[in-house]
Order: structure tokens, then sequence, then C-alpha cells
């Protein structure tokens, strides 16, 4: 090998090196470990909660007033939970206090020849906090609708643990009809029952 050859060798190791720490650099940058996405609707985990409801047909949102407080998104799902084949309607509303505390309110209505019919049940709505929920929310759709609400009373202080009770709503006439309110267990965070 002569000296030119040996020259274009040394050069072409050179280059090579270069463009394998500019990939690597490139790379690495654009990891999956780098990523941060968002799934709206997670996969339930131990320490993760879902209500139930999937893939909203409308999402509107809102401005917080000056004191960060009110309304801030808005979800309605069309789904027919009475089985008449008509879509009816549940939406979900979001509701910041300005504080750790929030809560999502809830309300369903029946589609009855084209006008929306409300059959909320009273304080169908959760209670959230920045340690521990007091009340949660699960809609059930197979084999059959049912709503499932479990709460508590705050205890001394809102972390403090006390009983939590199970009320569960079934569809029936037209109505949700409330069963009698069931003790679970003492705890502090009521989404670890579902």
């Amino acid at each position: 090998m002569n000296g030119t050859n040996k020259f274009i060798l040394f050069i072409s190791i050179i280059i090579l090196c270069v463009l394998g720490v500019i990939f690597y650099n490139v790379y690495s940058k654009q990891s999956p470990k780098s990523i941060n996405i968002v799934d709206e609707y997670p996969m339930e985990t131990e320490n993760s909660f879902s209500d139930g409801l999937k893939n909203p047909s409308s999402v509107s949102t809102y401005t917080l007033d000056d004191d960060d407080v009110g309304i801030t998104e808005k979800s309605t799902y069309l789904i027919d939970i009475n089985g008449d084949n008509k879509k009816d309607r549940i939406t979900k509303s979001f509701f910041d206090n300005g504080n750790a505390h929030s809560y999502y309110e809830y309300k369903i209505e029946l589609n009855k020849n084209g006008k929306y019919v409300d059959i909320t049940p009273n304080n169908l709505r959760t209670v959230n906090g920045a340690d521990c929920d007091l009340q949660q929310v699960k809609f059930v759709f197979n084999p059959e609708f049912k709503v499932i609400m479990i709460y508590r009373n705050m205890g001394d202080t809102w972390v403090d643990p006390t009983m939590a009770k199970r009320r569960m709503y079934s569809f029936d006439n037209g109505k949700l009809n409330a069963s009698a309110d069931k003790d679970l267990r003492v705890v502090c965070d009521v989404k670890e029952l579902f």
C-alpha cells in the first residue's frame, strides 16, 4: 500500500467515526426513553383508575377565571345505555377549584324520540384530592349498563381514612335506581376499592 492509499484509508476511517458519533447523538435524542407520550385512555394498572368512559364524541375546553376556578373541560359521550338502538348522552365536566381539590360531574340523558331526558342521580360526581379521593364513579356497559359510586366521609382531615361505601345504580323502567349502600372497608383513597 503506497502513502496515498494509506492517507485515503486514514481519512475514510476518521469520516466514518465522525458520522458514527453524529448518528449516535441523533438516535439517542430520539430514543423512546426521551419521548413523552400521553395517552388519553391509559391501560389500567394497580396505580391508575378509569371511570370507564372512552372515545368522547366531542370535547370542549374552557378558560378558568382569575382565581383558577371553573370548568376546564367538558366531554360528551354518545352511547346506547338502555338497548333501544338510540344513542343516549353522558356528559363529563371537569371542575378546577384553584387548589389541590377538583371534581368531575356527570350528566346522563336518555334519547327519547330525539329529545334528551335527564336521568342523572343526585350527587353523581367525584371528590378528588391531592392525596386521596373521597368519591369516585365508574361506568360499566357490559353485560348491562350500571354506575358504581364508591365514597367515604372526610375524617378530621382530608387524609384521615374512614369507612368507604359502595352504591350501585342499575337501569330499570327508564330510571337509574340505587342499591342500598354497602360498607366496604376503611381507606384514604377510594380508587383502590374498584
